[in-house]
């Protein structure tokens, strides 16, 4: 499976504009990630930067619970269940 990370200015990540966007990859990458038993995973990269965002393993979890409460306020239950999953594998 090839993982694909989102490539967002400086700007929209300070601005949080493509929350969406990096949640996203953060559930997915840390899927990857758990499958793979990797001890860090990119989640995403800054346009005109050449800055990569990691995260490590001992950071998954809370990033997970993040990721969690965005899809909660969005009602999106069926990603909250596949996140509540990948935070028992951890």
């Amino acid at each position: 499976m090839t993982r694909k990370i989102p490539v967002i200015s400086l700007e929209d990540f300070k601005a949080k504009a493509q929350k969406r966007k990096v949640y996203k990859s953060i559930v997915e990458n840390i899927t990857e990630g758990i499958e793979s038993e990797l001890e860090s995973v990119n989640i995403a990269e800054i346009k005109n930067h050449d800055i990569m965002i990691s995260v490590p393993k001992t950071e998954w979890k809370g990033g997970l619970e993040k990721a969690m409460n965005f899809y909660i306020s969005k009602e999106e239950y069926e990603e909250c269940t596949k996140i509540k999953n990948l935070i028992e594998k951890i």
